[in-house]
């Protein structure tokens, strides 16, 4: 029993170790059948991927593919950067890649000044203690139900990091809109009770190892030891001895082109084989 994938890994696009062949090689010695690159987002202060390095990056996904025989998908780790539920990828920026994800993230530029303010810094400073107030909670949910109505992301990550939001309400809307809820390896956000009361109430989740080195890549950590001691039903790990349902188009295309270029691969192997036997 394995996971099939790992969709949230870092690489020199924006802060991570390794570039992109050596994240899919890592994932190929593992035995993992897909994995996503996830760079920072676009308006990170510090750490965020380059638009202009997009094109590359794409391509680089591409080339690993083909050269290891594993799936990479290109992601970005999209920040959610105001209470009006944005991200800070440009829809056309979307369009380019293969899955959505996206949280909160400190240190991330907000579309205005005053949610700057509003959001950006008072969750910033807020995030540093152990509760906010009920007023921030309830802004804060609220964005990341307008984030997952607007978007319709593949998952959301790392919910409650660095933030606090009703996760409960949160994770029964994301079940609602078929997004999953991401189980970190990294670092845990979520509390047992609220991890098991998710479970109970049947919503989904995916496991990632949120790698910063390719050695990391197919790591899940503390997201599996969370499944394993809380006895939530492996049926609810989307990437767990399968893959995920993730509903964006370009996902379902880039795996239906996948599959296609792989058939196409072993039917020529095989008339090869065919070949060879009559001569």
């Amino acid at each position: 029993m394995a996971f099939w994938g790992d969709y949230h890994t870092h690489t020199t696009y924006s802060h991570g170790k390794g570039g992109v062949l050596d994240n899919a090689e890592v994932a190929a010695r593992k035995g993992l059948k897909q994995i996503a690159i996830t760079d920072h987002g676009l308006r990170h202060m510090a750490l965020g991927i380059h638009r202009r390095e997009l094109p590359d990056m794409i391509a680089d996904c591409k080339a690993a593919t083909k050269k290891t025989g594993v799936l990479v998908l290109a992601g970005i780790e999209n920040n959610l950067n105001s209470f009006d539920g944005t991200l800070d990828a440009k829809d056309s920026d979307l369009e380019m890649l293969d899955i959505i994800q996206g949280g909160y993230h400190k240190c991330v530029f907000a579309p205005s000044l005053s949610q700057q303010f509003s959001f950006e810094l008072r969750n910033l400073f807020s995030g540093m203690r152990s509760r906010s107030s009920q007023k921030l909670v309830a802004k804060n949910t609220d964005a990341y139900l307008k984030f997952i109505e607007r978007y319709k992301p593949d998952f959301v990550g790392h919910l409650n990091r660095d933030i606090h939001a009703d996760a409960l309400t949160v994770a029964r809307f994301a079940k609602e809109c078929g997004t999953y809820i991401e189980l970190n390896g990294k670092r845990m956000s979520l509390t047992d009770a609220e991890l098991e009361k998710m479970a109970e109430e049947g919503v989904r989740f995916v496991c990632n190892s949120d790698a910063h080195s390719p050695e990391k890549v197919g790591d899940m950590g503390l997201a599996l030891a969370a499944v394993e001691r809380l006895h939530i039903p492996y049926e609810l790990i989307g990437n767990w001895e399968k893959f995920p349902e993730f509903h964006s188009a370009n996902y379902k295309r880039t795996v239906l082109d996948y599959n296609a270029a792989t058939l196409d691969r072993s039917d020529g192997q095989a008339d090869k084989g065919d070949a060879d036997a009559d001569d």
